[in-house]
């Protein structure tokens, strides 16, 4: 079995959020804890004191942390459990350690299929010290609760509604606005600090990923950051950029080759074209407009050869007119319509992107 969204919401209630790498109480040196009671990282590293982390580094450390006491809890327990029981165990084990799991009366009840028996166990783990500690009181009493609390069972509806994981872990889904294709825990938590990482991308999430067009978005910008970044996730992808400011360019420059499918340039045209280049900060003959326009001028240069010196004697004289009219107004008036347009050559001389003012 598997932590679900329930479970690691009640484990990170009750652990708090410190960004700032704290002290144990007992000892005043170590361990050091940061986040939602992360001692050692993922990549084995203790944690010491000054370190800081982002809530979505907290929130990654803990989904990390939670699969080791979730499969501590599949190893030694022998009976069936329901996905509360199963939560409220890991809850219980995060804090108090496997070891404790394995050596409890707890354990031994339930094993014993004393499911009742291994409920009020809990209640006895609230000492610390040698004194019964109000937060442990509160948090052995939620994971009681959880566990003798059955499973609801799934309402008859057309729609299935999405799973509790679906969601972010301790904001309990509205039931008023239904959502059609939630998000990804971790690739909204995430989301913010990749724009802080890459700007450009708050052209798209401002305001945040309403939209269903922008949850398809997001999704093809964290694909695209974490080839680029030769990273296993995207949770690695983010820490490997905040780590190293030449895989987070690497990372900017792929996202800015791919911006042609992740923004709808203003509806398309030459508003559309404006609209992207103005948004995007790479050299001019590097955009993809500098290059078509340099092949569209042959084009140009050979309607007006033909018309001049009548090279071709298969149209009369007004053909070769109507077709040169109809090329020079064509590519022409395009080219100096996007390169020379007012609006364009305004917003990039005066950097704002803005209208002018009287």
């Amino acid at each position: 079995m598997e932590l679900s969204g329930v479970g690691l919401g009640l484990i990170a209630e009750f652990e708090g959020l410190r960004l700032n790498a704290y002290p144990d109480p007992g000892t005043g040196n170590e361990p050091w804890t940061i986040g939602y009671g992360t001692t050692i990282y993922p990549n084995g590293h203790k944690v010491r004191k000054g370190h800081t982390v982002t809530q979505a580094e907290a929130l990654g450390y803990l989904q990390h942390d939670t699969k080791k006491f979730a499969d501590s809890v599949n190893r030694l327990v022998k009976v069936p459990l329901n996905q509360n029981q199963f939560d409220a165990l890991v809850s219980f084990t995060y804090n108090v350690g496997d070891g404790a799991l394995e050596r409890s009366t707890l354990l031994r009840k339930l094993n014993n299929h004393d499911y009742r028996g291994a409920a009020d166990e809990f209640g006895k783990w609230v000492n610390a010290g040698g004194k019964a500690m109000y937060g442990l009181v509160r948090r052995r009493a939620a994971e009681r609760d959880l566990f003798v609390k059955a499973e609801a069972a799934p309402e008859p509806t057309p729609t299935p509604a999405p799973a509790p994981e679906e969601y972010f872990p301790w904001v309990p889904p509205p039931e008023t606005q239904p959502i059609k294709k939630p998000m990804a825990p971790i690739l909204a938590a995430l989301l913010p600090s990749l724009v802080n990482l890459i700007p450009e991308l708050a052209k798209i999430f401002g305001s945040g990923p309403k939209t269903e067009r922008n949850l398809e978005v997001a999704q093809k910008v964290a694909d695209i950051v974490v080839r680029a970044t030769s990273t296993p996730n995207l949770q690695g992808a983010v820490e490997a950029m905040q780590s190293d400011p030449k895989v987070q360019e690497v990372a900017r420059r792929a996202v800015q080759e791919q911006w042609f499918g992740l923004v709808e340039a203003g509806g398309g045209g030459i508003e559309g074209a404006r609209k992207f280049n103005t948004e995007v900060t790479t050299p001019f003959w590097k955009m993809p407009a500098f290059w078509i326009s340099v092949l569209l001028l042959p084009l140009l240069y050979g309607t007006v050869y033909l018309v001049l010196t009548g090279a071709s004697d298969a149209f009369s004289s007004e053909v070769r007119a109507a077709i040169a009219s109809a090329v020079v107004t064509g590519v022409l008036g395009g080219l100096i319509g996007f390169w020379l347009g007012s609006s364009y050559t305004t917003s990039k001389s005066r950097g704002l992107g803005a209208e002018p003012t009287n």
